[in-house]
């Protein structure tokens, strides 16, 4: 196997969730040949930690690393050949399967064809909220981070095109059944199975925990807009009786949160303990924000941001309904009243203070 694509922690959460289940219907060994991480604004938040913690132990997997030696992923893990993997007892035929985020990697799948001679099979996990655009929200988003036409649309056409006709499973945590989108218990699996092994049980805190996104670093929002926005939402959690914390995108500056309650960001927002245990979340449109209510059941509340309306309204049409089924309209937090009666009502009576 071949895993390509990750530009995050949460990208190999999702990767292992699909190993863990290829384990579990396979029964012989399992090497993945892993490409590595790319950067993000300049920043790579993915350390080889978060591969030890995020992808499965098992005796029968290996990880090889791109350019470093390989890493056993069990007690008995051993180097072995990349890009295979198990397939049934006894049996000697191979399954050379690309792993990819998002969409398939077009040069990692043409390395793969050229090397191997015959067409891998190409399984696809999440991104985030971008996997559920459409090829104007993929280009939009290039645009976003500093792309520059023709590039960032002839880019979504010619990856909406290689995702129609290569993929041939998406391992998705959402699906739409019938107008009506539901989580796929087998891919949510991953968040419950990291969560088991991290203090997730602590007692719930009176924290109003934030899931910043990196507008200021994209331009998008100036660092005194922003932090106007985060000063009138703490106003509003202390109407409500509960303390604003911030947990910051891995892709931000370090310390800019300081002026609040700044958490720590070493794993995925959805494995915090000390997210998982805040009275409730907040954000924009955020990945995280929606896995932790959808996936994680945890109180979540969108908030307006001024400067991002443009980006609210060039949602995709599905993007859009996966939002609204899992979380409630965005509120502005200029009208303190209502957000603080909302935080009222979604941390519940045994959360605030008077």
């Amino acid at each position: 196997m071949t895993l390509a694509g990750v530009r995050s922690a949460t990208h190999l959460l999702h990767a292992g969730g699909y190993l863990r289940h290829l384990l579990a219907t396979t029964t012989g060994s399992v090497v993945v040949d892993y490409l590595g991480s790319g950067t993000f604004l300049g920043r790579d938040p993915v350390r080889d930690e978060h591969l030890h913690t995020l992808l499965p132990h098992d005796a029968r997997l290996t990880l090889r690393v791109a350019g470093g030696p390989a890493v056993p992923a069990g007690p008995a893990g051993r180097a072995g050949r990349a890009g295979r993997a198990g397939a049934g007892a006894g049996a000697r035929e191979e399954r050379r399967i690309l792993l990819s985020v998002g969409t398939p990697g077009i040069k990692p799948y043409l390395r793969l064809l050229a090397r191997e001679r015959s067409r891998p099979e190409v399984v696809v996990v999440d991104e985030g909220i971008g996997t559920y655009g459409d090829w104007r929200t993929r280009r939009d988003a290039w645009r976003r981070q500093g792309g520059r036409e023709p590039w960032p649309t002839v880019r979504s056409l010619a990856v909406t095109a290689a995702s129609r006709l290569l993929t041939d499973h998406r391992w998705a945590l959402y699906e739409d059944v019938g107008g009506t989108w539901r989580v796929v218990p087998e891919v949510a699996a991953a968040f419950a199975a990291s969560v088991a092994g991290l203090a997730a049980t602590s007692s719930p805190s009176r924290l109003a925990v934030y899931l910043t996104q990196p507008w200021v670093e994209m331009g998008l929002v100036p660092a005194e807009a922003f932090e106007g926005h985060l000063r009138q939402v703490a106003q509003a959690c202390t109407d409500a009786g509960l303390e604003l914390a911030v947990r910051p995108h891995p892709a931000e500056r370090g310390g800019r949160y300081a002026a609040w309650h700044e958490l720590g960001r070493d794993q995925p927002a959805e494995l915090d303990s000390a997210v998982l245990a805040a009275a409730v979340v907040l954000g924009t449109d955020s990945t995280a924000l929606l896995n932790l209510a959808a996936v994680q059941g945890r109180p979540a509340l969108r908030v307006s941001v001024p400067q991002l309306r443009h980006l609210e309204q060039g949602l995709g049409r599905r993007q859009r309904a996966l939002l609204d089924t899992f979380l409630p309209t965005p509120l502005d937090p200029r009208q303190r009243d209502v957000l603080a009666t909302a935080l009222r009502s979604a941390a519940g009576p045994g959360q605030v203070s008077n």
